[in-house]
């Protein structure tokens, strides 16, 4: 039988309690397979390079848009902050090693990852609708919407309602 390399953010998705759709965006990102504005120029596609979160002149990469762009920083930093965490946000390779050392079955581990992923498909689409829509949505709304959908998801989690029950507030 062939070795191959073991995938090191294996523990960040399988088992995760995150939703479908997330989860998807997770995978192509953890991938690097994201659609952004580099890819689609070593393509041979021509599109405006500058990032649609950040507003300025920085040309859209996956390293940017989930850890250089603002957008992404907020909202991540916001929802650790409100999860009780203490962590320095770094780069891609540097937040997966943090969360695999944080994935286990604990509760606080799996509102973590859930988290994560949420915040990686809300990018994403932010992204797409600011690109393709001209649309629009605050970061501080996009919070509100992946606050939703984790108390709606924990819902079907018994082990989590302790755990939500305190959280059961928007940050500021």
């Amino acid at each position: 039988m062939p070795q191959y390399p073991k995938c090191s953010w294996k523990k960040i998705t399988i088992g995760s309690k995150a939703l479908t759709r997330h989860q998807s965006i997770q995978w192509l990102a953890m991938h690097k397979k994201l659609t952004t504005v580099d890819r689609l120029r070593k393509g041979g596609i021509s599109v405006a390079t500058d990032c649609v979160l950040y507003e300025k002149s920085i040309e859209e990469t996956m390293e940017h848009l989930y850890f250089e762009c603002d957008y992404f920083g907020h909202l991540w930093a916001t929802l650790l902050k409100w999860l009780g965490e203490t962590h320095t946000i770094g780069s891609w390779n540097a937040e997966t090693e943090w969360l695999e050392k944080r994935s286990s079955s604990r509760v606080r581990a799996q509102l973590v990852r859930f988290l994560y992923a949420a915040v990686v498909y809300h990018v994403w689409v932010e992204r797409n609708q600011r690109r393709f829509q001209d649309k629009k949505i605050t970061s501080q709304q996009r919070i509100k919407f992946i606050i939703l959908e984790l108390h709606t998801r924990g819902q079907k989690e018994m082990k989590w309602q302790k755990e939500l029950d305190k959280l059961n507030y928007y940050p500021s």
